[in-house]
């Protein structure tokens, strides 16, 4: 196994004495010295072991804080994504009002509408009750681009270009993509009468 990266967190963590003695660097690595033994350790299985214990031991309690973390906010993360969803980007500022506030103040200039609100007739995917953003996801969708491909052209990650499509979907009470493309094309064509 390779420990060697492991060790310097470990000696400077003063986590375990035991270990900042048994892995002091007292003879030149093998590995270094020119020696056949590429990759060889200059200590023993059971100090192998009481360092796998420690790594162990450092990523389960950084797991725990993380989640702890995690958990303690969760309603303010949940409000910054929705607002990712929503408006696409926050700034530094819109993050803070939600976590001194709970929620978006000000939200991003000429961002979508308020919940409930549709948007403007000039865009016949308004009337379908999606934000400008899902409206224009839509339409690439109507088109038969990918996910990807729209990630792409909107210069978007795939991964929120995916819960576009999802928000979409439940939007429109349809389960995929086909049935949201013929909803959109039905409701381009009556626009265009």
């Amino acid at each position: 196994m390779a420990y060697e990266k492991f060790l310097a967190p470990l000696r400077r963590s003063g986590k375990s004495e035991q270990l900042n003695c048994a892995m002091s660097p007292r003879y030149p690595s093998r590995a270094s010295s020119g020696n056949d033994n590429a990759g060889a350790r200059d200590y023993s299985e059971t100090t192998a072991e009481q360092i796998d214990q420690q790594v162990r031991k450092l990523l389960d309690d950084a797991y725990r804080l993380a989640r702890r973390t995690l958990l303690a906010d969760r309603d303010k993360l949940e409000v910054i994504a929705k607002g990712l969803l929503e408006y696409e980007t926050l700034d530094g500022s819109q993050i803070k009002q939600i976590v001194e506030h709970g929620r978006l103040i000000n939200p991003p200039p000429g961002a979508a509408p308020p919940p409930g609100k549709r948007m403007p007739a000039e865009n016949p995917l308004g009337s379908l009750g999606l934000t400008p953003r899902e409206a224009e996801v839509l339409t690439w969708i109507a088109q038969g681009k990918t996910n990807y491909e729209i990630g792409v052209i909107l210069r978007a990650c795939t991964g929120t270009i995916c819960k576009h499509v999802e928000r979409i979907l439940s939007k429109l009470c349809v389960e995929n993509r086909t049935a949201a493309a013929v909803v959109a094309i039905a409701a381009l064509a009556s626009a265009r009468k």
